[in-house]
């Protein structure tokens, strides 16, 4: 779908955050790797998920949620059936690319939103919900939609980033940063049940010859809604992105 300006309408979608406690490092988050044949980011580590479906917003009205606690999970900016939708689908995308069902979605909240910018082709409006690992699951990459899979501790995957090990899209880099805040899956969840949720969508931008993405709240990208944290994704001389503080 295309606006009357000529840039591509964003695609709903729904990206999961699933968690598990770790005794070693406090927690970790799975990742799965894209298909070498992927359309978008080829072999990039992202986190589960995919696009609203019709039938999603059908099997909504199965959620156990009143209307005022699903919006609240999304702040206020969807309505009632949309939201419903949006935790089916990221639901429906676990079990399809990782074999994980029996997710409690009366536990699955709002951890960030993400709109890709106007300048790209293919332009999505994601939500990112974190939730936790159901008891007894044990997620596998479904080898066709994704190639691989690996459980990650946000913090070590920081420091390891520049290791060439991940490939990562500018989202998931600033999402396992801002994971990386916290201690404990308690901690994130408390969190998440609370924090703000702007809409974020970057801007690109030339800074001293290297290409960046603005953030709401940077001073060359003022924001009554800034994000909490960095405000630049800049892509060093690798070709990788790397958060920054403007």
């Amino acid at each position: 779908m295309t606006s009357s300006s000529g840039v591509p309408a964003p695609r709903p979608a729904a990206t999961v955050l699933l968690l598990r406690p770790d005794a070693n490092s406090g927690f970790s988050v799975f990742m799965v790797q894209r298909s070498m044949k992927s359309s978008f980011m080829p072999g990039a580590h992202v986190f589960p998920g995919g696009r609203v479906e019709e039938q999603d917003r059908e099997q909504g009205r199965e959620v156990p949620l009143s209307d005022g606690e699903v919006m609240e999970r999304f702040r206020g900016w969807l309505d009632a059936d949309c939201a419903r939708a949006h935790l089916v689908a990221a639901a429906r995308e676990l079990e399809e690319e990782a074999g994980v069902t029996g997710v409690d979605l009366t536990a699955t909240f709002g951890f960030s939103h993400w709109i890709t910018p106007p300048i790209e082709s293919r332009r999505f409006d994601t939500w990112f919900l974190v939730t936790t690992l159901p008891e007894g699951a044990a997620p596998q990459h479904d080898d066709y939609e994704v190639i691989d899979s690996r459980w990650v501790n946000p913090k070590a995957a920081l420091e390891r980033y520049g290791d060439g090990d991940l490939l990562l899209a500018p989202p998931t880099y600033y999402t396992l940063w801002d994971l990386a805040r916290f201690d404990t899956v308690e901690e994130v969840l408390s969190d998440s049940a609370r924090r703000p949720l702007p809409s974020v969508q970057p801007r690109f931008q030339s800074i001293d010859e290297q290409m960046a993405l603005l953030l709401p709240g940077d001073p060359l990208y003022p924001s009554e809604q800034p994000v909490d944290g960095p405000t630049r994704v800049v892509m060093g001389d690798s070709g990788r992105w790397w958060v920054v503080s403007a």
